[in-house]
């Protein structure tokens, strides 16, 4: 899932996020490093999603196909 290559990243976490992680870590087996990393894997996959599904919105907006609000309810 992540490249063997590493390259090193100093992050400032709050102590309350810090012990969210380290719960996650010992609930899970997992070093609290493969945590954060599948974390910020997921949230990033996440979000390039949304930005593609945004975009697709766009796309069929600007060629007229659009739904009513009653529409999007049903």
């Amino acid at each position: 899932m992540h490249p063997r290559l590493v390259v090193p990243m100093n992050l400032q976490v709050p102590p309350e996020l810090q012990a969210r992680l380290n719960c996650l870590a010992t609930e899970t087996g997992r070093s609290v490093d493969q945590v954060a990393l599948d974390l910020l894997a997921s949230s990033t996959d996440h979000d390039e999603w949304l930005c593609r599904e945004v975009e697709k919105g766009r796309v069929s907006a600007r060629a007229g196909r659009l739904l009513t609000h009653d529409e999007v309810l049903s």
